[in-house]
């Protein structure tokens, strides 16, 4: 198979050793005004009503950021009737990934690997629910490397049925070497044949912006990434944005849970000094484009974490977060020794003053993000991929 093979990952692998509480949270009481400590990340009160978009933003590597994605998606399936899922993977790989969560396959691709962890959790949540009733993955990245590329568009050739019947698709050899204009024609072809069916339409959209990534240089498969800056993330911006908007659109309004490294879910990425000029996260151009998005920050006092096949640490001083007297958030793990997470509403007067991290413009964290997560220490995940 062009993939290079498949995962065998029927058991889901365990997050943590943290357990998350039954859907009904605890009343905390308030550490400071919006500002909670608990050991349990179902306890703390995030919004489930008022927005269409909530974002986990994670750290990339570890296992907690996992626990906070998993009580919420257990929160907002209860309080908000959510049922989709956003995850910052290839789109072409959304037939196998929905086939695993909705345990009609045992087998991820190759390709997800770095995501079998978050997979596995939304394959037991959905054990415990009714078909119908289940959640979906909806896979809104870029294609790549090629071999993802050429699949998705074999696959959406075959999905649009009769109209396309005349259109040949070559082999993967043949197709890569293909000249540019004879690969987009080829998609405009397919486009023609599709009308009336937008899923597909979209999906080519996908492709054609991936092919036009890949042929600037640009690969991200499992391990390192491959591309200049310029070429490489604003172009995956514009496809994730289309990709969401199109869902956000196709869904009337109902919620969608994003599980996404920290700086994509980002609603004033301009407000940072992004080293690329005029760069935008797509929580920023959605946010821009009037769409509702609660965007939470996932960050730990100190931690390891594994990913893309590199081991490495992270950790904040006792000044990061520091609030406008100069005292710090961090501060407070001191005086609750016990405490294992701590959650901050940023949307609170009481908090919007709070500092970003060192390494960040000295802006107010509330500028770019809702609501902040902090454990005590993160532990790397379990990796899936091939070594």
């Amino acid at each position: 198979m062009i993939l290079g093979g498949c995962l065998n990952t029927a058991t889901p692998p365990v997050a943590s050793t943290l357990t998350v509480a039954p859907p009904t949270p605890t009343v905390l009481p308030e550490v400071l005004p919006g500002i909670y400590v608990s050991n349990d990340p179902a306890d703390f009160p995030y919004p489930t009503s008022g927005y269409t978009i909530y974002i986990v933003g994670e750290t990339h590597g570890n296992q907690e950021t996992k626990l906070i994605f998993q009580a919420y998606l257990q929160r907002l399936y209860t309080e908000a009737g959510l049922r989709d899922v956003v995850l910052e993977e290839d789109q072409g790989y959304e037939t196998d990934a929905n086939a695993y969560v909705q345990r009609l396959s045992d087998e991820l691709p190759t390709g997800l690997c770095l995501r079998a962890d978050i997979l596995g959790q939304i394959r037991e949540f959905n054990g415990s629910h009714p078909a119908d009733e289940q959640v979906l993955v909806q896979l809104v990245d870029l294609d790549s490397p090629f071999p993802i590329i050429y699949r998705h568009l074999a696959e959406l050739h075959s999905q649009i049925g009769a109209a396309a019947e005349s259109i040949q698709i070559p082999e993967l050899d043949e197709f890569r070497a293909w000249q540019p204009a004879a690969m987009y024609e080829l998609i405009d072809k397919l486009r023609n044949a599709s009308k009336g069916q937008p899923d597909i339409l979209n999906g080519l959209d996908t492709v054609y912006q991936s092919i036009q990534w890949y042929l600037n240089g640009n690969e991200v498969d499992t391990g390192a990434l491959k591309g200049s800056p310029e070429s490489f993330f604003p172009a995956r911006e514009d496809v994730i944005t289309q990709n969401v908007q199109y869902l956000v659109h196709q869904l009337e309004g109902k919620p969608v849970l994003a599980f996404f490294g920290a700086a994509h879910g980002m609603k004033k990425t301009t407000a940072i000094d992004f080293p690329i000029e005029g760069f935008k996260s797509w929580g920023q151009r959605l946010n821009e484009a009037n769409v509702s998005i609660y965007s939470m920050r996932v960050d730990t006092l100190f931690g390891e974490g594994y990913w893309r096949g590199d081991a490495f640490t992270l950790s904040l001083s006792t000044e990061d977060y520091q609030f406008e007297d100069g005292s710090s958030l961090v501060s407070l793990f001191e005086k609750n020794p016990d405490t294992e997470i701590m959650y901050t509403d940023l949307r609170l007067e009481d908090n919007s003053d709070i500092q970003l991290p060192s390494g960040y413009p000295s802006i107010p964290a509330s500028q770019v993000y809702d609501g902040l997560i902090i454990f005590r220490e993160f532990t790397p995940m379990e990796d899936a991929c091939p070594q």
